[in-house]
């Protein structure tokens, strides 16, 4: 198929980037191994385009190294220091959401999380495929992470979260997909924007400990939720 064939959406590779995730942390694709966009694209029954742009994205956060001849490596990782950088992400962004929550946010900003959880809900409620299911979510998702981010009122937040973004998995907004066990994750990614709505009830009531609280276990969920529903 080829890279530049239209209706190639910013989600796809969203979505194949989420199962590459997956598949790295469940050690199907093995420090050592070797793939490659076509074998993507294969594999995951889409296009070259998302493919080539998820492959890009794992080299940036390390996960595969680049061969000398076409294709790419994947790298051994260290659980352990994945989870480290998620809890110091759930340390920064729970920072995030309790400034806001303190300080209090516009009607804008209240306005455009409520837009994004309520999409949320109708996403994971529409019998559309999982997997396109899954890629609108992460889309909506980013952008509820986003404008807490963006907006909390504190901008060393975001500033000192730059230095954190390109580490593997960290990215605001990821998402982490079992794609042999759709119905667990959409229950998960319920889950998921069900915190989502206690986060922005919490600043809109300006619980600042509440929101914080909140958001530390938002993000932690993402692979300790991951692997309780794995079993």
């Amino acid at each position: 198929m080829d890279g530049n064939e239209p209706g190639v959406t910013e989600t796809s590779d969203q979505r194949v980037l989420a199962v590459l995730h997956r598949m790295i942390i469940d050690n199907k694709l093995k420090a050592g191994d070797k793939i490659s966009e076509v074998q993507v694209a294969a594999m995951l029954n889409v296009s070259r385009t998302p493919a080539r742009l998820a492959l890009k994205t794992l080299e940036v956060e390390g996960l595969i190294k680049k061969r000398s001849g076409r294709g790419f490596t994947v790298q051994a990782i260290q659980m352990e220091d994945i989870a480290d950088g998620f809890e110091v992400r759930g340390v920064l962004e729970g920072l995030g959401a309790r400034v806001m929550a303190k300080r209090g946010a516009s009607d804008e900003v209240i306005a455009q999380l409520t837009g994004y959880v309520d999409a949320i809900d109708t996403i994971l409620d529409s019998d559309r495929p999982a997997e396109e299911r899954i890629a609108e979510y992460q889309e909506m998702n980013t952008r509820f992470h986003e404008v807490i981010m963006d907006n909390c009122g504190n901008t060393y937040v975001r500033f000192v979260f730059t230095r954190l973004e390109k580490l593997p998995m960290l990215k605001l907004g990821t998402v982490i997909y079992n794609n042999e066990r759709q119905q667990k994750e959409i229950m998960r990614l319920r889950l998921g924007n069900l915190q989502h709505r206690l986060i922005l009830d919490a600043i809109i009531k300006r619980d600042a400990q509440r929101a914080e609280t909140m958001m530390r276990e938002h993000v932690n969920q993402t692979l300790l939720y991951s692997e309780i529903l794995a079993s």
